[in-house]
């Protein structure tokens, strides 16, 4: 679900390679988004909200590395099949 802000954003053809890509990303964003609404509210930092931002971040964390590990191709290695 995509909050108001990225409702403007115009949306790629799902035929696009990156398309997943790009909605993968969109969704670590929008987690990236909200850790920083969280924190702009706080003057004084603390464990609680600290917590809270781990909460938001971790999961947007394992997804960025996940989505860099497995969905990302190393294309050099399509160089050497034409030789």
């Amino acid at each position: 679900m995509m909050n108001e802000e990225n409702s403007n954003i115009p949306q790629p053809d799902p035929a696009w390679d990156y398309y997943e890509i790009w909605q993968s990303l969109h969704t670590i964003k929008n987690k990236i988004d909200a850790g920083i609404k969280l924190i702009s509210a706080e003057e004084l930092a603390d464990n609680t909200t600290d917590e809270k931002l781990k909460e938001i971040l971790e999961p947007a964390l394992e997804q960025l590395e996940s989505l860099i590990e497995n969905d990302l191709t190393d294309y050099s290695e399509d160089i050497g099949d034409d030789e």
